[in-house]
């Protein structure tokens, strides 16, 4: 995974996508914070989540696993003038913070390459406060699995990093079992992949991204609507894959009066 991220973590800083989808935004009306909040940001990649948090929080620390994502994160928000951001290289796994440290705890356009989401899940209940938010912005699965399929077949040529995308009811479980609940979740359009700038963001090779091209050309007809395959001329000029946002909330326990 580092050296797939390392060598584009420029590319990332400057996709349009990642800058300005819709889905950041709508994260923070979500999450509506007050300014007291102490924020974590889990693979902050390009850091325009942390960077759109920062002027509306308290604290927020930035995580990558690849260090050269972070220092372009790093260079990225001083030139925009991100404000009270610390950033700290670790895996989204095995989070080195302690326990109950964040209100917030936000991941966008990243699960879907976690090797284990699952400990993800659980390693944000452990540093979230009782009371505080975990929000997921990502790819997410589809119930038909002949969609669902295709999908993860053009996601995954185009970047191997690609893990898996996961369905609300599999999200829902992955919360429940690290004891937060899911209180919102909404499939959320972001914008269509633009094929040319797609494929060369990630440094997808000639050869890789025109046999690419031609299966996504040869899709049946239900596959090129689901996913609104647009060509031109003979080339793919965009395609739309699915998004979702996920909301769970940590309870906070009662207080046990004196027997």
């Amino acid at each position: 995974m580092q050296r797939q991220f390392a060598p584009v973590a420029s590319a990332y800083v400057h996709s349009t996508t990642h800058a300005h989808g819709a889905d950041l935004p709508r994260m923070l009306e979500l999450a509506a914070p007050t300014g007291r909040e102490r924020v974590l940001d889990v693979a902050t990649g390009g850091g325009h989540t942390a960077l759109a948090f920062a002027p509306q929080v308290r604290h927020t620390i930035a995580i990558d696993l690849t260090f050269e994502m972070l220092t372009a994160a790093r260079q990225h928000l001083a030139a925009h003038g991100g404000r009270r951001v610390d950033y700290c290289r670790a895996v989204a796994e095995a989070l080195p913070f302690a326990s109950q440290s964040f209100d917030l705890v936000t991941c966008r356009v990243a699960a879907h390459h976690f090797a284990d989401v699952r400990a993800f899940v659980a390693e944000s209940a452990r540093v979230l406060r009782p009371g505080g938010r975990l929000l997921v912005s990502d790819h997410l699965g589809l119930d038909d699995t002949d969609l669902d399929a295709f999908m993860d077949r053009f996601e995954r040529w185009r970047d191997p990093g690609h893990v898996r995308a996961y369905r609300f009811a599999e999200w829902h479980d992955f919360c429940q079992e690290a004891g937060l609940s899911v209180v919102h979740t909404e499939e959320f359009p972001r914008e269509p992949y633009a094929f040319d700038s797609w494929t060369a963001r990630i440094r997808m090779p000639e050869a890789e991204r025109a046999a690419l091209e031609r299966w996504l050309l040869a899709a049946p007809a239900r596959f090129r609507e689901c996913f609104e395959i647009t060509e031109q001329d003979g080339h793919v000029v965009s395609l739309r894959s699915v998004f979702g946002i996920i909301v769970a909330h940590k309870p906070v326990l009662p207080v046990v009066g004196d027997a």
